[in-house]
């Protein structure tokens, strides 16, 4: 089902790129809903509370006992229980599992009904005790949200970032084989339109494959200390980045235009074929900090085959941000083609 979605997310993108012509300018009801697409990705990715369960709270607690993981929860209909003075014991169920009943210590100064109504979902955020069953509370709300994103160990709160740097990097792949496709068919035609159509997915791939590698830097950043660590498939990111700026070279150093976009043709299909390379064979045969690499075997929370590591909200939203950041992409090559169309018919026009 995980699988499906994704495929889903990106063909509607890659099927809406094309309506109704690259070499048209893009309707009114397409780009509304570009932005509406965009828009929801953002709010929906950011606004969200993260929530987990009782099993994320015990493997946490066992690979760090100070660490604190958002739970959503329901109070049971049992009293609470006074400990002591200062704390009290509340007995409640895990949301998604009311079958999972545990009890959670709670100063007495955090606790309050209203806070932590009885059947009513609850995010509580709790610490393991000295068993699965017992946990201490630090802070208790907010109740009844509409929607919750997964915890997922590890990220937490920067997993929030998928939305934003996975689809970046994917498309700014299908760009430089869009890119291929156009040169091929400029080799079959000699139609230069499919030249300009192949520099400007080319172009704007390589925007995108540069958003990929920032929101990667933040996102290293704060899970793994730096900015940038060498790991392989950053490294191999950053090469792929040189390849292409040589293309660009190579299109600038080229004045006639037959020329410029025979050589360029041949370029981007040996250009995409690196790109593959580098992004999907590379970084797995080498040790590394992503996921996917040689000494993983998760293969990260998106790839995994384990149906548990995100769950169907983030999986929909994924999808969704997918198609977003699809129509983008063809949004920016739709310009770009044109601006290209507009020069080159200048040039011809114009006098010697």
């Amino acid at each position: 089902m995980k699988y499906l979605l994704m495929l889903a997310g990106l063909g509607v993108g890659l099927a809406l790129g094309f309506v109704p012509s690259f070499r048209e300018r893009r309707p009114q009801w397409w780009r509304w809903l570009t932005v509406a697409l965009v828009c929801t990705v953002v709010v929906v990715s950011l606004a969200p509370p993260i929530a987990g369960t009782f099993t994320d709270a015990v493997v946490m607690g066992r690979m760090d006992d100070t660490k604190r993981v958002p739970v959503l929860v329901q109070r049971t209909s049992r009293p609470p229980e006074t400990i002591d003075a200062g704390r009290l014991l509340v007995e409640v169920a895990d949301s998604r599992d009311e079958r999972v009943v545990v009890r959670l210590r709670v100063a007495s100064f955090l606790y309050n009904d209203s806070d932590l109504p009885s059947g009513t979902p609850t995010i509580v955020e709790v610490r393991r005790a000295e068993s699965d069953v017992i946990y201490d509370v630090d802070a208790i709300g907010p109740s009844n949200p509409l929607v919750t994103l997964p915890y997922i160990i590890g990220l937490e709160e920067r997993a929030r970032i998928i939305f934003f740097h996975v689809p970046m990097s994917w498309i700014a792949f299908v760009a430089y084989i869009i890119g291929m496709v156009f040169g091929i068919r400029y080799l079959r035609s000699r139609d230069l339109r499919h030249d300009s159509y192949s520099a400007a997915a080319a172009g704007v791939g390589t925007l995108f494959c540069v958003l990929a590698t920032l929101t990667g830097s933040v996102w290293a950043k704060f899970n793994w200390g730096s900015f940038w660590n060498w790991d392989p498939r950053e490294t191999s990111i950053l090469v792929l980045l040189f390849v292409y700026a040589a293309y660009f070279v190579l299109r600038s150093a080229v004045a006639d235009e037959a020329s410029r976009a025979r050589l360029s043709a041949i370029y981007a299909t040996i250009g995409s074929v690196t790109a593959a390379f580098l992004i999907f064979v590379l970084p797995r045969m080498m040790k590394g900090l992503h996921p996917g690499s040689a000494d993983d075997t998760s293969m990260g929370p998106l790839l995994s085959p384990k149906s548990d590591e995100i769950n169907v909200v983030k999986q929909i939203l994924f999808s969704v941000s997918l198609t977003a950041f699809t129509l983008v992409y063809f949004w920016l090559v739709n310009l770009r083609y044109r601006l290209y169309e507009v020069a080159r018919t200048s040039n011809r026009t114009s006098p010697s």
